[in-house]
């Protein structure tokens, strides 16, 4: 298998790192791409575009599998891009991460778009770690070192990228998806992973805990697969 890790459009790709090189170190073909020069430019599609090229470019598939996994914000894109990328199997992993419809479509704000417009400062929403304040960003990455790493790479995202609509792909419900749950903001995305019939997997604890204990996290991503 290859695993298309895909970092929320808020954050960069220091939040899969660690999960990354612990995947590597199991064995397994990693990719992983830095999207923030994307999100900024304010256009999803642009996103999609750029982690299927990332995908694309790693080469052929050994056995014709695909493992595009999602971390929060980049929950939506997830059907978008395994959609786009032809391989014999591919498989969803949404990690504390939002679903998005069976069909029609959606947007990158989601419900949390109308607190988006009233931070965003000439039609840009600030930096992730404003959104709740230094405190609570060093509660979810107690690390100093770690937590200066995500905050070097986030992004200043412009409104337009949340309030875009994002077509569904016909039929992506039939990849093979799976849910893994952190904490109670995503209960409602968990319980809708459930009701469709997929494997849902629950650790409790912090919103960035893939960054914590990147070990764990690459673990419970290859055993839900498997």
């Amino acid at each position: 298998m290859r695993f298309l890790l895909v970092h929320s459009p808020v954050v960069g790709p220091a939040t899969w790192r660690g999960v990354a090189d612990a995947l590597r170190a199991a064995g397994h073909a990693v990719v992983l791409p830095d999207l923030r020069d994307l999100a900024v430019t304010g256009d999803p599609e642009a996103v999609i575009h750029g982690a299927v090229d990332a995908a694309l470019a790693a080469g052929p598939l050994d056995d014709g599998h695909l493992v595009v996994v999602g971390h929060s914000g980049a929950g939506v894109l997830l059907p978008s891009i395994a959609s786009a990328v032809d391989v014999p199997y591919r498989s969803l992993v949404f990690v504390d991460a939002g679903i998005p419809p069976f069909e029609g479509a959606t947007s990158a704000g989601g419900g949390f778009l109308d607190h988006l417009r009233a931070m965003a400062i000439d039609g840009v929403v600030p930096r992730w770690s404003a959104w709740w304040g230094p405190d609570v960003v060093a509660g979810l990455v107690p690390d100093d070192a770690t937590r200066a790493a995500i905050e070097a790479e986030l992004p200043e995202v412009p409104l337009r990228f949340f309030e875009a609509p994002i077509d569904v792909p016909a039929y992506w419900y039939e990849i093979s998806s799976s849910y893994v749950l952190l904490g109670e903001p995503y209960r409602r995305d968990a319980n809708t992973a459930a009701a469709w019939g997929w494997p849902v997997v629950e650790r409790p604890g912090g919103h960035l805990d893939i960054v914590n204990e990147p070990q764990a996290f690459a673990a419970i991503i290859a055993d839900i697969i498997r």
